[in-house]
């Protein structure tokens, strides 16, 4: 039966029709002049979407959506992720209810599963929302795309925010230029995009920024009353928490620092997350500055080159000096030892994600093959990078428990 349906989809890549069989809902995506979508500054309007389950029933449908390319090295990729701005909130196969919707490409994840990988890890620790997210295929203009996964977007949980609260707020720590609000905190100078509020004024803004600076100041400053830093400040398991997450997956992203969020709710601390970017996580090969592998690379003073067995993420936003603190260090390794079994137990979940996109990742595989020689990983096949994906994961969580309960890993 599957190599049946791995025939059928190889024959919608050969005649480019919206046809289609098997284990994954499909996007279809027509905009208004069939034109394709090239931009990531300008909506294409109008747009008609229509979701159709692999029984042949439709999940959803507007000819009212807007949609527009997104990324940042990603964009460059002949695969493109794209945002989608339905005209009413909707629930999305069996998602909570939104307007914004995420297609993310996976275009440098040959296994397609990072970023599901990442999400599910996540959602087993403290940290209160983590993107949910849908494998599905893609035809715009009646061609098919390939495999995308479909997420919610980053924003502001009305659970987080009460709209009478003027102390609220939502960041990324993000070194990509930006033509958001932005702050440069006064010790670390991290560049800090202000999300939310949407349109904050100058005054906001400098009390977000002073509230950011006090952080730093309490951290790297003359004061030894680190108490105050979890009691006034920022919520000890969530930064714990955070971090293991991106620690776990070895992605260096926060090293950028690059899609770094936290924000401030009702109960006045600082809470890191939601996580995002996760399609260049599981690695452990040179990269470069916009992620690419190749053998002229992995040698160079200049790329970063980290194994199975680093720390990636030591001295990322303010853990540098946040790990070197007793209290804090001590409560990671409690929360490492919580939290070890659940990682553990995602290895049979990432057996039956395999099984549920296989057909499509296959498909996938076909569509953009020789695409970009450098596939960010070394294998030539997409079985061959899943089966990868597995064994870097066990030997991470092995890596790991080693690491975090060494007393000499933090000094």
């Amino acid at each position: 039966m599957r190599k049946f349906v791995y025939i059928i989809m190889l024959a919608m890549l050969a005649s480019l029709s919206v046809s289609y069989a098997g284990n994954l809902p499909v996007i279809y995506i027509t905009t208004a002049d069939s034109s394709a979508i090239a931009s990531r500054d300008y909506w294409k309007e109008n747009t008609a979407m229509q979701i159709v389950m692999p029984n042949g029933g439709i999940s959803y449908q507007s000819k009212a959506v807007s949609i527009k390319a997104r990324g940042h090295s990603t964009f460059n990729k002949p695969k493109k992720p794209f945002v989608l701005k339905l005209e009413d909130k909707a629930p999305l196969l069996g998602m909570a209810e939104g307007k914004e919707w995420i297609l993310l490409a996976n275009f440098m994840d040959h296994s397609l599963l990072r970023n599901s990988l990442a999400f599910a890890i996540s959602k087993q620790t403290s940290l209160e929302w983590t993107p949910d997210s849908r494998p599905v295929d893609v035809v715009i203009n009646g061609k098919l795309q390939g495999c995308y996964l479909l997420c919610e977007s980053i924003h502001v949980k009305e659970r987080w925010v009460n709209k009478n609260d003027k102390n609220s707020f939502l960041i990324e720590i993000d070194n990509y230029p930006s033509d958001k609000y932005r702050i440069e905190t006064s010790y670390r100078h991290l560049p800090v995009n202000v999300i939310y509020p949407k349109e904050p004024t100058d005054e906001r803004m400098k009390e977000i920024g002073g509230y950011l600076n006090r952080i730093e100041e309490t951290l790297y400053g003359a004061s030894d009353d680190k108490d105050a830093l979890y009691k006034d400040f920022i919520d000890m398991d969530v930064f714990i928490d955070w971090w293991i997450v991106h620690e776990l997956t070895q992605n260096a992203e926060p090293n950028g620092p690059r899609s770094c969020y936290m924000y401030k709710a009702e109960d006045g601390l600082l809470k890191a997350g939601p996580v995002w970017d996760f399609d260049l996580a599981f690695i452990t090969v040179g990269l470069d500055g916009g992620g690419d592998i190749r053998p002229s690379r992995l040698n160079r003073p200049d790329v970063v080159t980290l194994t199975g067995d680093s720390i990636f993420n030591k001295n990322a936003l303010w853990y540098d000096r946040l790990l070197e603190e007793p209290t804090f260090a001590n409560r990671l390794k409690e929360r490492w030892e919580a939290l070890e079994p659940k990682f553990l137990s995602l290895l049979d979940e990432l057996d039956n994600w395999q099984k549920q996109i296989e057909p499509s990742a296959l498909a996938d595989e076909q569509l953009w093959k020789g695409q970009d020689p450098a596939r960010f990983d070394t294998f030539a096949d997409w079985k061959s990078s899943v089966r990868n994906l597995r064994e870097v994961y066990r030997y991470r969580i092995n890596s790991l428990h080693r690491l975090l309960l060494d007393k000499k890993t933090f000094q």
